[in-house]
């Protein structure tokens, strides 16, 4: 062959090279799902969904929202590591897949420390410390005082058994020193119809659920069981102000996919999930719902999940929480 041509072939096989290496990672190439493993209607389902619309602008591919309720999130979970590690399939779950079911179930069929891939944490969910509105123990040192006058007489609801209104309650318990029965209920619906109801005199649930009952004045908040004290609560204490040093547990939000996809399309699912929660508007959409927006790299996942397990194993072997 004519040297004159081989040179110029070579050229041009050189020239295409990158153009064939950026067809081969372009991401994404079709449409995207979000497995969010609670039931269709309720808070996190409703930010899945946002969060889906928002990053079909930034991908420019639809990203479907496939509801996988049941087991603690285990089966959402279970959708997700089944699915083929190429970026496609994304998991919008709490801290309750992360830290709290390692707590109390030995036998998961995932490890939280490993096969996971954190794009960011992107929420909070604060809880709160309520009674109903006319109870005649109106704060939480009378509380405090009340439970430790008469042990195991007041009742503590939640709205699930090893749910994160279950430990908060539990930490909140173990910090005062102070025993009251708990009472689990199927959701947090049925378990603030209870205390409305004045079926039950104490209840932690999400400042989420719990606005609206104390905004109507048939509800009144007690303390938040977070570190800093709630946007949408900014009247009411944290334990820690009122002396209970330590506690700090909300329910945290967090976009992640199965361990082991290509860097490109981790890469730019990252960037695209930046974009949507540094974007004013979308933050005060988030808040519409009753999220409070965070941004957030979690670099060292496996240390600080491994570290939160072991705190919330520490709560749940001291007050006996088991699965159900």
């Amino acid at each position: 062959m004519n040297r004159r041509i081989v040179t110029t072939l070579l050229a041009t096989l050189t020239a295409l090279a990158p153009l064939g290496a950026q067809a081969q990672t372009r991401f994404p190439e079709r449409p995207l799902q979000i497995i969010a493993p609670f039931a269709a209607g309720g808070a996190a389902d409703v930010l899945s969904r946002f969060l889906g619309r928002a990053l079909e602008s930034r991908l420019g591919q639809p990203v479907i929202v496939i509801n996988r309720p049941g087991a603690g999130t285990v089966i959402g979970v279970q959708a997700l590591l089944q699915a083929p590690k190429d970026g496609y399939t994304l998991l919008l779950t709490s801290n309750s897949t992360f830290t709290l079911n390692p707590a109390i179930m030995p036998n998961l069929p995932y490890v939280a420390t490993r096969d996971f891939e954190p794009l960011a944490q992107v929420a909070t969910a604060n809880l709160v410390l309520l009674t109903y509105a006319d109870h005649p123990i109106r704060d939480v040192p009378a509380l405090v005082a009340a439970a430790k006058a008469e042990p195991d007489k007041l009742t503590l609801a939640s709205f699930g058994t090893g749910t994160v209104s279950h430990f908060a309650g539990e930490w909140f318990k173990s910090v005062a020193g102070i025993r009251m029965v708990h009472v689990p209920y199927r959701g947090s619906g049925p378990a603030m119809n209870d205390l409305v109801g004045k079926h039950v005199p104490f209840l932690v649930d999400t400042v989420v659920a719990a606005r609206p009952q104390i905004e109507s004045g048939r509800v009144r908040a007690l303390a938040v069981t977070s570190a800093t004290r709630s946007p949408m609560l900014p009247d009411v204490p944290t334990l820690q102000e009122l002396g209970f040093g330590g506690i700090d547990l909300s329910s945290w939000v967090a976009v992640v996919t199965a361990s082991g996809i290509p860097a490109d399309a981790r890469a730019k699912l990252g960037e695209a999930l930046a974009a949507v929660l540094r974007d004013p508007a979308a933050q005060a959409e988030m808040r519409k719902s009753g999220f409070e927006p965070v941004y957030r790299v979690i670099p060292d996942w496996a240390g600080e999940i491994a570290r939160e397990i072991e705190q919330m194993k520490a709560i749940a072997a001291a007050a006996n929480i088991r699965p159900e």
